[in-house]
């Protein structure tokens, strides 16, 4: 099967039919998105609401005709957990851009999509911002270093089993954004990786910005919807095709 990696969407509404017609267009039989698709610099609360309608409508037509995986990143896992909760609070003390007023119908809505924290096919490993050897050692256990994909993305995915375990990889923030921690896989900053990212997987996420899908260190970068808080655009907007033949391909999200 061949998959189309989309990176972070940051709420933007008009990017969902070209990233539709993409996969139409490169046969891609997987959408997977690297997360981050709650928030951005000037949306408002309804902004925000209007925007995840949308998405979920879109999610659900996108899913008739192919799998789509949504990640979760940093921006989403406040929406994600429950309000009144004391993981709710202190995911939402850390979260850049949190719109609460936004929080009730966003969290209704994402009940019914299934997120998770990563996807793999046995060889790549996706999340939001990447995988250390670190937090790997330190949050997966002693045995971490030989656990294969799957394994490690199955004991991500289960915190999403009990949502208030999301409070720890949501408070793992390392220097580069802040924090004083050993970054998380929410959180591990392009640079960060580059020290200490687990190069014994080949990984997929978003989170840092780049100009263009970028392969380094063993992980393909892909955060190229992203703006400046003036809206200017950080990247090209280009996306990666895993093809069914074990290439990686960069395609535009135009055609052509």
């Amino acid at each position: 099967m061949s998959t189309l990696f989309v990176g972070d969407l940051h709420a933007k509404s008009d990017l969902l039919p070209l990233i539709g017609m993409a996969a139409i267009r490169e046969r891609a039989d997987r959408i997977v998105l690297l997360g981050d698709i709650c928030d951005d610099w000037n949306v408002s609360n309804n902004g925000l609401i209007r925007f995840f309608e949308t998405f979920t409508s879109w999610y659900r037509r996108e899913a008739g005709e192919r799998e789509v995986v949504p990640l979760l990143g940093n921006h989403d896992v406040p929406y994600f957990l429950k309000q009144g909760s004391s993981s709710y609070a202190r995911a939402r003390a850390v979260a850049p851009g949190f719109k609460p007023g936004a929080h009730r119908r966003v969290h209704e809505l994402m009940r019914d999509i299934p997120f998770r924290l990563a996807w793999t096919d046995g060889n790549i490993l996706a999340t939001h911002a990447g995988l250390t050897r670190a937090w790997g050692r330190r949050r997966l256990g002693a045995g971490y270093m030989g656990m294969p994909a799957g394994e490690i993305a199955e004991r991500l995915n289960r915190m999403l089993l009990h949502p208030g375990s999301l409070v720890v990889p949501m408070l793992d923030i390392g220097p580069a954004r802040g924090g004083a921690g050993v970054p998380s896989p929410l959180w591990c900053d392009r640079g960060e990786f580059a020290g200490d990212g687990d190069t014994c997987l080949t990984q997929v996420v978003g989170h840092t910005p780049v100009p263009t899908v970028l392969n380094e260190h063993d992980a393909w970068f892909c955060d190229t919807f992203s703006t400046a808080s003036d809206g200017t655009p950080l990247g090209d907007g280009s996306m990666l095709l895993h093809g069914d033949d074990g290439s990686f391909r960069t395609i535009p999200l135009y055609g052509g």
